[in-house]
């Protein structure tokens, strides 16, 4: 069974931005740790974020914004 498509997002966006595997980890904590805050993303009914919201997301969590 292969990872569900959130996280293979998460894992794409993360290398986009040069992510090593610890920042990696701490980020995909962060997308849950906003989900959880009640900070929910536009992709669908679970709240997943969209491509954008994640790059936005990824440049607001290494403080590039």
């Amino acid at each position: 069974m292969g990872r569900k498509q959130d996280i293979r997002e998460i894992d794409q966006i993360a290398k986009q931005f040069g992510m090593d595997e610890e920042t990696r980890k701490e980020f995909g904590d962060y997308i849950e740790d906003c989900k959880h805050s009640g900070e929910r993303g536009t992709k669908n009914a679970r709240g997943d974020f969209t491509w954008s919201e994640l790059e936005h997301r990824a440049r607001e969590f290494l403080g590039l914004n």
